[in-house]
């Protein structure tokens, strides 16, 4: 079931991944803050490579993938933490994928934000 916390945070294989996982959301949000502003302008939310800008909106809505990537976190560690005790390595995997997509969210978003500046 669960276990406390002070055993969780212990195993490196868990606060690495959630060490880089905060810095990346850090990165994201900062970044939000810095370059995007609230206009009545519509601004580009997605780039795809065949077709170009495939998907415009208002300037708050690129702040989805931020929260998306927060949301994300949130989720992975408590599956993480549920499944510690019973199961390791399942539960170093979602700590470390969740790294993994917040790396590619935040540069997804760094790639958006630059389009739109």
């Amino acid at each position: 079931m669960f276990n406390y916390p002070k055993v969780y945070w212990k195993d490196r294989w868990v606060w690495v991944p959630a060490l880089f996982l905060l810095l990346f959301q850090l990165f994201m949000w900062v970044y939000a803050a810095l370059y995007v502003r609230p206009t009545t302008d519509m601004i580009f939310l997605h780039y795809n490579i065949v077709f170009g800008v495939d998907l415009i909106g208002e300037w708050w809505k690129i702040l989805a993938v931020p929260f998306g990537g927060f949301l994300m976190f949130l989720l992975n560690f408590a599956l993480s933490w549920y499944c510690y005790s019973e199961d390791k390595i399942l539960a170093r995997f979602l700590t470390f994928v969740a790294a993994v997509l917040n790396l590619f969210l935040a540069i997804a978003f760094y790639l958006v934000v630059g389009l739109n500046i």
